[in-house]
This record gives structure tokens, sequence and C-alpha cells, in this order.
């Protein structure tokens, strides 16, 4: 399955919805998303002083959202999809956490009054936006200046061959999967929002136990033998590329491309004296 720029926004997100509302919880306990050491290297790359206003867009499981709740004054947990937020809510209140609150919101219409947050983060979850330009602009008009935005997702590849292949894999896993951005992308996003990308490195992940991974989003049992099979016949420089490892004829682990950006609002220039 594919999408189109122009495809229905609504039919996109309806997806989305369709996809994480059963699979809440399996988020909340994945560890691949509670203990990515991504999160630590979010905290440290925003540099948090105490004082900050975070808005978490997409939280999921609400890692991320527990990951800054030590080091901010406030976190605004929001998601599309309810019963990702009830789930964060819970997460975060048996970890004892009292400075989120939740926010169910598009993110490509963010609710935020403008230049009211310091930092906003969004982590595994851009590449399910149905307009991630319009996301990336509401991030900038709801920035304070010299506020940043944070982003950890999938990452295109430059070569157009690994990156339609690594789209395909997501997607036919995942089909509320939109797109994987290159860094040249997110970079062009930023700069047509008034951000200044500053920053971005990659993030190599361990392997998605490919059992777990097609489990944990209820993959019909005939869609996942199709993706094995299209994977195990995949070209060698693919399979060596996302590290697809074969055993007894069946799929053990492969791996995503994934890394870590980072984009500021420029600082208000001071007005100087007539």
């Amino acid at each position: 399955m594919s999408h189109s720029p122009g495809e229905n926004h609504a039919a996109i997100k309806a997806l989305v919805q369709a996809q994480f509302a059963p699979a809440a919880q399996a988020y909340v306990s994945s560890a691949t998303h509670a203990y990515g050491a991504d999160l630590a290297r979010l905290v440290a790359l925003a540099a948090p002083r105490g004082h900050e206003c975070v808005l978490d867009v997409a939280t999921g499981g609400g890692h991320t959202a527990l990951a800054f709740a030590p080091h901010v004054r406030q976190v605004i947990a929001s998601d599309l999809t309810l019963a990702m937020l009830y789930a964060a809510r819970a997460h975060l209140a048996a970890a004892g956490v009292r400075n989120v609150s939740y926010l169910r919101a598009e993110a490509e219409r963010l609710p935020i009054a403008p230049a009211s947050l310091d930092l906003i983060t969004c982590r595994v979850a851009a590449h399910h936006f149905a307009d991630v330009r319009a996301f990336v602009h509401g991030a900038a008009a709801a920035l304070r200046p010299g506020g940043r935005l944070l982003i950890s997702d999938h990452i295109g590849s430059a070569d157009p061959e690994l990156d339609a292949f690594m789209d395909r894999f997501e997607r036919w896993r995942d089909p509320s999967h939109v797109r994987a951005y290159s860094y040249a992308e997110w970079q062009a996003f930023c700069a047509a929002a008034g951000l200044r990308l500053v920053h971005h490195e990659d993030d190599p992940r361990e392997p998605y136990n490919f059992a777990e991974w097609t489990a944990r989003s209820h993959m019909p049992p005939a869609e996942r033998t199709g993706l094995e099979r299209w994977l195990l016949d995949a070209e060698a420089r693919l399979r060596e590329h996302f590290a697809i490892v074969e055993q007894a004829g069946r799929v053990v682990s492969l791996r995503g491309s994934f890394g870590i950006i980072v984009a500021q609002k420029a600082e208000r220039r001071p007005v100087e004296p007539g």
C-alpha cells in the first residue's frame, strides 16, 4: 500500500488511529520504545535548565514525556489517538510523574498559543503524519524565540533504492506509515517554517526482532508471511544494508534507519534605540 502526497489526510489519520488504538498497551511495554538510547540523547541535546514548558507530540506510550518530566517545569503530552493518551497517563501516573498534562490533538493542527513553548519533541512518530510540513510550521509557530524542535525518527536514504525499500517494508508492516524523510528533506521543511536545522546525527538502534515487530502491529499472518518472503527474496545489497538475518528460511531480524534532528527558532533581535 502506498500513500501519495495528495492522499486524503482524514484517511491517513483514520489508519493511524485504527493501527494504534488496539496496540496502545503494547507500545507502553515495548522495550524498543521504552528503553531506546535516543531518549537520554534527546534530553542531553535539549539541555533543559528546569524552567521549560515542553510539548511531546504523538506521545504514544509517554516515554519521551517521562524522560523530560524530571528536567523541566511542565510537559504536555499530545496524541491523536485517545487510547494512547489513556495508556500514557496510566504509565506516567504509575511512575509518580505529576507535571504532565494530556491533550488530544492532531500533529498538523496543534492547539497551542503562539510562542508559548520552549521545546517540542516528537519521537518515532513523524513518519505517520499526514502532512509533515504542516506539523513543522505549527511547531515553529508554537515555539518561543530560541526554542527548539527535536525529532527522533526513521530517516530516509539519499539512495532512491534503499529509501524505497525501507518505506515499503515499514508500510507493509504498518499501513499507517506515510514516509521516512531524509536529513535534506527535514532541513527543507524546517527552513520553510523559519527554523534552522542546527544538528543531526544517526541513531544506530538494535535490529527489529521480526516476530515481535510484526506482532506488535497485529499484522495478519498472511501479510506477515508475504513480507517475510519479500525480504528473503531481496537483492544482496538490500539484505546487507538492512541487516536481514535469516535462519532456516525465516527472517530473524532486520534493521531500520533512524536519526535525530534538532532545529531552532531564531532568537528575537533586540530593538536598537533610534
